[in-house]
C-alpha cells in the first residue's frame, strides 16, 4: 500500500506540478523516516513477560500467558512472536507463532493430552512501527515451564498390605524401647540396661539390648516408554499405589525402568517425597529404545 500511494504521489508530482503536489510528495517520502523512528524506539522500552511456572493435570485447560509493554509516546502498531517449546520426555520440539498489537496480554493454548513438562526459554519478537514498514528483530530471554501431572488410576491388582509387615528386628539407639534382645554385660554397657532379676538368676550379668523393627523396602516400578497412552496410564497407577501407601504408613521406593538403562531409584516417605519424585520423572527424557513388554 505504501508503494503504490508513493508511486501515486510521485505521478500526481510529475503531472501537476503545484504547491499541493509538492505537499502531498513531500508527506508520503517523510513516512519512511518517521516509522523508522517509531520502529527503533519501540524497540528500545519494548518488555515481554511470561507466566508460565504452573502445574496442571491432564486433560486440564493451560495456557501460556504473555504481557507486552512499551513507550506509550511511541507505539507500535504491531509484534510478532516465535516460541520454541520442546516437551522434556520425548524432546519433541514445536514452534508457537502469535501476532499482537499494543501493551496487552496474549494466551497461548498448550495441548495437555499426555503427561510431562513443556519447556521454553526464549523469544524471538519482531516489532514493527505504527504503519507496519519496519522491524526491529529482538531476542527475550523467557524462561518457562509447564508441568502436566498424571491423573490418579486404580491399578488392576491393589497390594495387599499384609505382606508389608515388619520383616525382623535391629539394634536400635533410643534408650526407652518396649522390644530388648538380652545378652551378655560387655566391660562399657550402660549399667542400666543391666538386667538384674536375670542377672541374679544367672549368676551372671545380663544386658538389655534395645530393638525395634524393620520393614522390607516396599517397590514400585514404572517402566517408561514412548507409547504416550500406555505411560500416562502407568503413572496414574504409580501415583495412586504410591498415595495408596502414604496413607497406610508404609515408606517405599519408586523405581524407573528406563528401557536399556540402569534404573532409578526415589525414596518416598512422605507426599512432598512423592511429589518431588513425579516431578523428576516428568523430566526425565525417555530413551528412543523401547520395550515393548515393559
Amino acid at each position: 500500500m505504501y508503494i503504490l500511494a508513493l508511486l501515486g504521489a510521485t505521478a500526481f508530482f510529475l503531472f501537476y506540478k503545484m504547491w499541493f503536489a509538492w505537499y502531498v510528495l513531500i508527506v508520503v517520502l517523510s513516512i519512511l523516516p518517521i516509522a523508522i523512528v517509531i520502529s527503533v524506539v519501540s524497540a528500545c522500552f519494548f518488555k515481554l513477560e511470561s507466566d508460565a511456572f504452573r502445574k496442571v493435570l491432564k486433560d486440564e485447560d493451560a495456557q501460556i500467558s504473555f504481557t507486552s509493554s512499551g513507550l506509550q509516546a511511541f507505539p507500535f502498531a504491531l509484534y510478532s512472536v516465535k516460541i520454541l517449546l520442546t516437551e522434556t520426555m520425548t524432546g519433541e520440539m514445536s514452534l508457537i507463532k502469535f501476532l499482537s498489537q499494543g501493551n496487552t496480554s496474549d494466551s497461548i493454548v498448550l495441548d495437555t493430552n499426555h503427561c510431562g513438562t513443556y519447556k521454553f526459554s526464549s523469544a524471538k519478537v519482531r516489532i514493527y512501527d505504527m504503519f507496519g514498514l519496519f522491524f526491529i528483530p529482538r531476542t527475550f530471554e523467557l524462561v518457562g515451564e509447564v508441568v502436566v501431572m498424571p491423573i490418579p488410576c486404580m491399578p488392576a491388582a491393589m497390594p495387599d498390605l499384609s505382606g508389608f509387615k515388619a520383616k525382623g528386628l535391629r539394634k536400635s539407639n533410643r534408650p526407652n524401647t518396649e522390644i530388648y534382645d538380652i545378652r551378655e554385660y560387655i566391660p562399657g554397657d550402660p549399667i542400666k540396661r543391666i538386667h538384674w532379676k536375670l542377672s541374679a538368676k544367672k549368676d551372671i550379668l545380663m544386658i538389655k539390648e534395645p530393638q525395634e523393627e524393620t520393614f522390607g523396602h516396599s517397590r514400585i516400578y514404572l517402566p517408561l516408554s514412548r507409547n504416550r497412552g500406555k505411560l500416562d496410564r502407568n503413572l496414574g497407577e504409580v501415583l495412586f499405589t504410591s498415595r495408596y501407601f502414604l496413607e497406610h504408613d508404609v515408606e517405599h521406593k519408586i523405581r524407573v525402568l528406563p528401557p536399556m538403562r540402569k534404573e532409578i531409584a526415589f525414596d518416598v516417605a512422605t507426599r512432598e517425597d512423592l511429589d518431588k519424585a513425579i516431578l523428576s520423572i516428568l523430566h526425565m527424557p525417555i530413551p528412543e529404545e523401547d520395550e515393548e513388554d515393559a
